[in-house]
């Protein structure tokens, strides 16, 4: 037996939002250094770096400048990597911005930003996107110790301002945009705004010029023999157009020094559906144990007036008949004629 669902009486559409933390397994907090940096090609890391844990990627870092400044190619190319860089997160988040213009570029504290540091989150482990208020990074410029270089400890912990600003009006093709402060867990500190936070595309848009004053470390990388050694000297941005010149490493060690408090966000719709079965209704069985004979009568006479069935499970079907989804009961209910049954069915997606 069908019996139509009445969409008015017996369906509840309810949407919520559900947050987890943001690294594989769950972990809300991480500190930097059980982050990895993936095995990626030496032409890919003029661009990029990416953080792995558990061998899944989390995070990408890199580094861009509005005119080329601090590539390790613009002498052999018609724009440098790092512009190459600048010009893609401009386009990709800021309004109406078709092209890359002298003089347009993200603005932050009221100025044009001739370079920025970019964090972007991996799709698959911040779902549909990241949750505002509630994360913390911590960039450290702590130096290691190389040669005469004596280790000083140095960080800025940052957030956004969600939980008391109104998102950045207009507001990016991906919705809500924030700015980024000093502070942890969207409580700030201070009026210096290190950045942009865009929650939806996943993408933290960071000062060079602010990062530089609270971590300015080394400009340029230690030179060792033939060699260059990398290391986490702060963030003042090498803008040289040489080989030497890693400024996307700069903010990964930063990174791996600090620490992450993060979580995705994702927005679930909940279906309820409200099966009912009135007192003249599914009384009867096609169990052919309930039935005798050809003529299909009932076989036991005690329930010719009073049949007792009972629902063991509810099917969901749609308009041609076609099962969408079932589901079973953790214990079968007595149904006759001189009862009533409501089974409600939760579909969550």
């Amino acid at each position: 037996m069908f019996k139509n669902l009445n969409p008015t009486e017996d369906t509840i559409t309810t949407q919520i939002t559900v947050t987890n933390g943001f690294h594989d397994g769950g972990v809300g907090t991480l500190a930097g250094s059980n982050y990895t940096t993936s095995s990626l090609s030496a032409t890919q890391k003029k661009y990029y770096y990416n953080l792995q844990y558990n061998s899944k990627d989390h995070f990408s870092c890199t580094y861009g400048h509005i005119a080329g400044s601090g590539s390790d190619d613009e002498s052999t190319t018609t724009e440098g990597t790092t512009q190459a860089i600048y010009k893609q997160f401009y386009n990709f988040t800021e309004p109406n911005a078709s092209h890359l213009r002298d003089t347009t570029g993200f603005i932050i504290n009221s100025i044009t930003q001739s370079d920025a540091y970019f964090i972007a989150a991996e799709r698959l482990q911040m779902k549909d996107r990241l949750n505002p208020g509630t994360w913390t990074i911590t960039l450290s410029g702590s130096e290691s110790s190389i040669g005469s270089l004596i280790a000083s400890a140095s960080n800025i912990q940052l957030t956004d301002d969600s939980k008391t600003t109104n998102p950045i009006t207009p507001g990016s093709p991906f919705g809500e945009v924030y700015s980024i402060y000093s502070g942890s867990a969207g409580t700030t500190v201070g009026s210096t705004k290190y950045g942009k936070f865009y929650p939806d595309a996943g993408l933290f848009v960071l000062s060079a010029n602010e990062l530089s004053s609270s971590l300015p470390g080394s400009k340029s990388a230690i030179q060792s023999g033939s060699g260059y050694v990398k290391h986490s000297s702060g963030l003042a941005p090498d803008t040289r157009t040489v080989a030497a010149a890693d400024n996307a490493w700069k903010i990964t060690r930063a990174l791996q020094l600090g620490s992450v408090t993060l979580r995705s966000e994702e927005k679930q719709y909940i279906y309820d559906y409200f099966c009912r079965a009135k007192a003249n209704e599914f009384n009867y069985t096609n169990n052919i144990t309930f039935w005798s004979g050809s003529n299909w009568q009932i076989r036991h006479s005690d329930m010719v007036t009073n049949p007792q069935t009972y629902i063991s499970e509810v099917g969901l079907y749609d308009n041609q008949n076609s099962m969408v989804a079932v589901g079973r009961l953790s214990a079968p209910i007595n149904k006759n004629f001189s009862s009533e049954a409501i089974v409600k069915v939760r579909l969550t997606y």
